[in-house]
């Protein structure tokens, strides 16, 4: 989930609406839309959720696994 104004500034835009149940059990209906991710030579997109005023700004590793195949280095740079 990323701030409706962020997303659009970078040129993203709502596709559908849906309906999400955040870690609280709520139900909120957000516009979704898909952005294109590149890293190097690899190229990916997914799935982004465009936030509305009082969301939690939220990036997840789905993105960086799913849509350019690479993981995070739990052990860090030596």
């Amino acid at each position: 989930m990323v701030p409706a104004p962020v997303l659009e500034r970078l040129g993203i835009r709502p596709l559908v609406e849906q309906t999400f149940r955040p870690a609280d059990g709520s139900k909120i209906v957000r516009k979704k839309g898909v952005a294109v991710f590149r890293h190097g030579e690899r190229v990916g997109g997914a799935d982004v959720i465009f936030g509305e005023e009082g969301d939690s700004t939220l990036l997840g590793a789905l993105t960086l696994l799913g849509a350019l195949g690479l993981s995070l280095d739990r052990y860090g740079a030596s």
